[in-house]
């Protein structure tokens, strides 16, 4: 009788997709409407608690972040998000699509399925998406960007159906703070259409208990330049 293999942790799954460079197949892009573009869905159920999506990009210095903010748009630059890591600030830059679909997810900050962690993989920081509930198929993957007054969310539905202006290939943000899941939410059972954008958020750090990496950075993470949502 052969044995049953030992489920992955959470944490040890985000690890394995990290350092794979893949995302999930349970995951899709989907066009939702003019207003935000594309959004991440899932194609499969995924439990609360389970690692969803990398935030995948170039880590960068704070130095080179400088030099790119100056010669990139402003939508490029929507990309940017810092990170606080061994008492420097460092950054990652998701503006070159490059298919992955971290960067492509929306904020919902009423009803939030996921939240940001950062970890630790072979000596370097990662932010990854796990989820804080069960997600059924066909449901959009999303976090809460923060408390910052984002300008898409005083904008009502007829608003986001009726809008004629908008870019229909990006969906762009600004300001975000992620706060940390507990290990509850972490530990229990367990807009171009390639483009979402963001900026300006802080994502505070899982501990290690939470997030189960060797070396969890205390510190925290923040996006940089902002823009608005389409």
């Amino acid at each position: 009788m052969s044995k049953r293999r030992p489920r992955l942790t959470p944490q040890a799954e985000a690890t394995q997709f990290i350092l794979s460079g893949h995302d999930k197949t349970c995951l899709k892009v989907q066009w939702i409407n003019v207003f935000k573009g594309r959004g991440v869905f899932a194609c499969a159920p995924i439990e609360k608690g389970s690692f969803v999506v990398e935030y995948r990009g170039e880590f960068i210095s704070k130095y080179e972040r400088d030099k790119r903010q100056k010669k990139y748009t402003e939508k490029q630059n929507a990309f940017l998000f810092d990170v606080d890591w061994i008492s420097d600030i460092w950054c990652i830059d998701a503006s070159r699509e490059d298919g992955s679909l971290g960067r492509l997810v929306n904020d919902d900050h009423k009803s939030p399925n996921c939240k940001i962690k950062k970890m630790t993989v072979q000596g370097k920081p990662h932010l990854c998406l796990f989820a804080i509930q069960n997600i059924q198929a066909e449901t959009e993957i999303t976090y809460d960007y923060g408390k910052s007054q984002w300008p898409w969310r005083a904008l009502t539905s007829s608003d986001e159906i009726g809008t004629n202006s908008a870019d229909p290939e990006v969906s762009e943000r600004s300001t975000a703070s992620c706060e940390q899941t507990s290990s509850d939410e972490i530990g229990t059972n367990s807009a171009d259409p390639e483009v979402s954008e963001r900026s300006t958020a802080s994502c505070e750090q899982t501990s290690s208990d939470e997030i189960g990496t060797n070396s969890a950075d205390p510190e925290v993470s923040e996006r940089s330049t902002a823009s608005c949502e389409q």
